[in-house]
């Protein structure tokens, strides 16, 4: 699949989706917002629906998931 067919088949979740995805209150996810607290968090508002893409949402929780399986335990 190429990065043309990747952006038209993203979808767009409403911001409770978004906010069960990531294991949040959609009221954390407005709060970003109104904040800018997360910048790297991208969301897009057509009329008065706000909507976040769903690779978008993905690549956040990835990168922002951290992992202690590393740690060795004596």
């Amino acid at each position: 699949m190429n990065d043309t067919t990747a952006a038209i088949d993203d979808r767009e979740l409403t911001t409770k989706e978004a906010a069960t995805l990531l294991g949040l209150s959609p009221s954390t996810l407005r709060k970003w917002r109104c904040t800018g607290e997360r910048p790297e968090l991208p969301w897009c508002k057509r009329f008065r629906k706000v909507f976040y893409l769903e690779s978008e949402v993905i690549l956040f929780k990835e990168k922002n998931t951290t992992s202690n399986c590393e740690e060795t335990y004596v």
